[in-house]
């Protein structure tokens, strides 16, 4: 399968924002009705601030997707870099398609200046969590909660 990888184009930012609900669901495990919303919104925002999408694409199809964005510290104020919204089409996984967007959007963070790059993802996503570790990722901190 011949993917070339790049940055998101019009028609491919709408295909994107047509998936962000179902792919906010499945990294999070939340179903809400406001998801898709919520995550255009957040689309927009970053995109508005220089996040752009890196995207693996066919000659005949938009296969997977992340953002290159960037962050703080909390506690240094250091900008890093961040990478959020990994998302591979389910015919598409399993094939390296991820692991190959996160290794190009490495080269991209450090053309861009980044010497540290962060990403979020919650502990029952241990598929996501085997390849970030595999990349070299590691816990920085963790999130906790508590019903009461």
């Amino acid at each position: 399968m011949e993917i070339e990888y790049g940055k998101a184009n019009g028609p491919e930012l709408q295909v994107i924002f047509s998936m962000a609900g179902v792919n906010r669901a499945e990294a999070t495990g939340i179903q809400a009705d406001n998801h898709k919303e919520e995550m255009i919104s957040a689309y927009k925002d970053s995109l508005e601030h220089g996040a752009y999408f890196l995207v693996a694409r066919t000659p005949d199809s938009l296969i997977g997707w992340l953002m290159v964005d960037r962050s703080e510290d909390w506690f240094t104020q250091k900008e890093i870099g961040w990478i959020s919204d990994v998302y591979v089409k389910k015919d598409y996984r399993q094939n390296g398609v991820a692991q190959s967007l996160i290794e190009q959007s490495l080269v991209e963070f450090k053309h861009l200046g980044y010497d540290d790059v962060r990403l979020n993802v919650f502990s029952f996503n241990e598929k996501a969590i085997h390849l970030y570790e595999k990349l070299g990722f590691k816990d920085v901190s963790k999130f906790m909660k508590i019903e009461i």
